[in-house]
C-alpha cells in the first residue's frame, strides 16, 4: 500500500458543532421540531460533537467518581484521598458563601463546577480519530469542548436560573419574589427584571465567549505556524482560563444563589 504526502489542513475556525450521526426516526414523527432528511427519504434527530463530547465528559466523571468510593475505608487509598479532597475543597468553597445551606446546594454546584471544568480541559489532550473524506484518511479531534458551544452554556445558565428563582420562591413565597421586583421603589420594576434577565445571560455568554474565543485564537496560532506547538499558549487557553471560567461560573451561581436567600435561616440551623 502506497501512503500519499501528508498534509496539515486547518478546519474552519468560526463553525458550528458538526453533525456526527442522526438517530432515525419513524415515519409520523418526521413533522417534529429539529428532525431533519440525512437520506433520502430518512429522517432523525441529528446528534452533534458537543453532545457526544458531553457524553464522554459525563462518562468519564461517573467512572471516577465510582472508583474513588466504591470501597471506602477508614484508611483510605489513593483513589478515595482524591475524591475526598475534591470534596472538601469544594465542600469550603461553597460554605464560605453559603453557610448553612451549603448541604442544601452542595450536590448541584459540586456537579455544576466538575462538569464545566471537564468540558473545559477536554481539549487539552485532545483524542484523535481517524475518518475517510473524499477518499482521504482525516485525523481530526474526536470531541470539542462542549462549553465552546452557546446550547451547553444556556443550558447550564437555565439550570442556575431555575436554582436560584425556586429558591427565592421557596424562601420569600411568589407573591414575596415578585414583590422584591418593585424594590427599592416601584419605578424600579423595569430595571429589576431587566437585572434578572441579565443573570442567566451574563453567566452564559460569559462561558461560551471565553471558550470560543481561545479555541479561535489557537486555530489562527496553528494557521500560521502549523509545525510549531505552542505548548504555553495550551497551558494557557486550556487550562489557567478553562479553570478560571470553571471558578467563576461557580462563584456567579452563588452569589445568585445567595441573593436569593438574604438573610433566611437554613431550618436545618434552627
Amino acid at each position: 500500500m502506497r501512503i500519499g504526502p501528508i498534509e496539515f489542513i486547518t478546519p474552519p475556525l468560526v463553525e458550528g458543532p458538526a453533525i456526527m450521526f442522526h438517530v432515525p426516526l419513524p415515519h409520523f414523527l418526521h413533522q417534529i421540531p429539529f428532525a431533519m432528511e440525512y437520506a433520502d427519504g430518512k429522517y432523525g434527530l441529528p446528534v452533534t460533537i458537543t453532545v457526544i463530547s458531553t457524553w464522554f465528559v459525563i462518562l468519564v466523571l461517573a467512572l471516577l467518581f465510582k472508583m474513588g468510593t466504591k470501597k471506602l475505608e477508614i484508611i483510605p487509598g489513593r483513589a478515595q484521598v482524591a475524591a475526598e479532597s475534591v470534596y472538601d475543597f469544594l465542600h469550603g468553597i461553597i460554605h464560605q458563601m453559603l453557610g448553612g445551606w451549603t448541604s442544601k446546594y452542595f450536590s448541584y454546584l459540586g456537579t455544576l463546577f466538575l462538569f464545566i471544568l471537564g468540558c473545559n480541559l477536554l481539549m487539552f489532550a485532545p483524542i484523535p480519530w481517524g475518518s475517510f473524506e473524499d477518499g482521504v484518511f482525516a485525523i481530526a479531534p474526536a470531541f470539542r469542548a462542549p462549553t465552546a458551544d452557546l446550547n451547553t452554556t444556556v443550558g447550564l445558565a437555565i439550570l442556575t436560573t431555575i436554582t436560584f428563582v425556586g429558591t427565592s420562591f421557596k424562601v420569600n413565597g411568589v407573591l414575596g419574589h415578585f414583590k422584591g421586583l418593585l424594590e427599592p421603589m416601584p419605578l424600579m420594576l423595569p430595571i429589576n427584571i431587566v437585572g434578572e434577565l441579565a443573570k442567566p445571560t451574563n453567566i452564559s455568554i460569559r462561558l461560551f465567549g471565553n471558550m470560543f474565543a481561545g479555541m479561535v485564537i489557537m486555530g489562527l496560532i496553528y494557521k500560521a505556524a502549523p509545525m510549531v506547538i505552542p505548548a504555553p499558549l495550551h497551558l494557557y487557553f486550556d487550562i489557567f482560563s478553562g479553570v478560571v471560567q470553571s471558578f467563576v461560573f461557580l462563584m456567579l451561581s452563588m452569589v445568585y444563589i445567595q441573593g436569593s436567600l438574604g438573610d433566611a435561616v437554613c431550618p436545618d440551623d434552627k
